[in-house]
């Protein structure tokens, strides 16, 4: 079976690693990665999730001492600095671990690992000799076939600050604009400060951020928040990557969905134990997920009384039952006992939740 991706970003990357590992098992599973070098890999994205970094060292063999060939630091959860009523750490289970990357140095090593075509691709299915093939060429210009996700956000200035590697987790600091994540690098500190245009302009956020963090920024991009209603694309093509949906890094779940998506469509194409209608509806209510438990971290607002926390507290926020009985569960039950049920939520396990609601909902 041959298994083209179409583009090396974090979702192709993500794409190319999952059934790259599988074809070395499966010699009949041929995967092609095509490349367009002239395209920048986006500089968001840099933390990810504890599974996205099991892949990736099982995929390339990147390890934490010698061969750490993507410059990975650690990353045992995230500090939230000013939201809600007091900060609060999410933090992973004690064993298990998740990192920071440089998004270049794993598209490098991706690259050299897997069969690349240099090519600028414009049409799939018309110009790719393959089974089937994965589209992640970035985010998509018409939005006709995509459902909007709900984010208070859609805007982002970059910034690359002085190395700092006092921390093993992210920071998620809330702003009188929103929020910025603070990622510690080997060699720097990447810093995104993330911000509603149509409440700010870029002038006013641009002074903030360099008033607040002391970094001037050095790079920039607006974005819509979107998911694709369905995963195909004509007979052979798959969406995934920013091709596929994209949402505000809050939580950083969008190496988890893309995963998610290269695995939940391999039960379809090899294994014929998912329909395509089942696969879809199974990322559809990933998505939504990740949505309700974004949105959710807005509720109780942040120490800023702005423009922007207000507009962020009012958006609507109705939760399915299944989230709602979750929260009503973890606060009448001890860590000991959620700890003997490991039921996740999108990435979130009952612990998570209980972290987030003894330091931000109930108190």
């Amino acid at each position: 079976m041959k298994i083209a991706v179409v583009g090396a970003g974090l979702g192709g990357c993500i794409t190319g690693m999952y059934y790259g590992s599988f074809s070395l098992i499966d010699p009949t599973v041929e995967v092609t990665i095509y490349h367009d070098p002239n395209v920048p890999i986006e500089r968001v994205g840099q933390g990810t999730t504890p599974d996205v970094l099991g892949l990736i060292y099982v995929a390339l063999n990147n390890g934490w001492y010698g061969n750490n060939k993507i410059k990975a630091t650690e990353k045992i959860g995230i500090l939230y600095k000013d939201w809600a009523k007091e900060d609060i750490f999410h933090s992973f289970s004690s064993n298990i671990l998740s990192a920071h990357y440089v998004p270049g140095l794993l598209k490098e090593e991706v690259l050299k690992t897997y069969n690349v075509v240099e090519k600028n691709i414009k049409d799939p299915e018309k110009e790719i000799d393959a089974d089937y093939i994965f589209d992640c060429r970035g985010r998509p210009k018409n939005l006709d076939d995509y459902y909007e996700l709900t984010s208070p956000i859609n805007s982002v200035l970059l910034a690359t600050g002085t190395k700092d590697l006092s921390r093993n987790y992210t920071e998620a600091v809330a702003t009188p604009d929103g929020w910025t994540f603070v990622v510690p690098n080997q060699d720097s500190t990447s810093y995104g400060y993330l911000y509603n245009s149509t409440i700010t302009s870029k002038e006013e956020a641009t002074y903030n951020m360099m008033e607040l963090f002391d970094v001037e920024p050095d790079g920039e991009f607006s974005f819509n928040n979107y998911i694709a209603k369905s995963v195909w694309k004509g007979e052979r093509t798959i969406l995934n990557g920013n091709r596929l949906a994209f949402l505000e890094p809050l939580e950083a779940t969008s190496g988890h969905l893309y995963m998610e998506t290269a695995s939940t469509v391999w039960k379809n194409i090899i294994y014929k134990s998912l329909t395509r209608d089942e696969v879809d509806k199974k990322i559809h209510k990933l998505m939504w997920q990740i949505e309700t438990i974004v949105l959710w971290h807005y509720q109780n607002g942040s120490k800023y009384d702005t423009p922007f926390w207000e507009y962020a507290k009012s958006l609507p926020f109705n939760p399915p039952k299944e989230f709602t009985d979750i929260v009503d569960m973890v606060t009448k039950k001890t860590r000991m006992e959620l700890m003997q049920n490991t039921d996740y939520y999108a990435t979130w396990q009952n612990n998570s939740f209980k972290t987030w609601a003894e330091g931000a909902w109930y108190r």
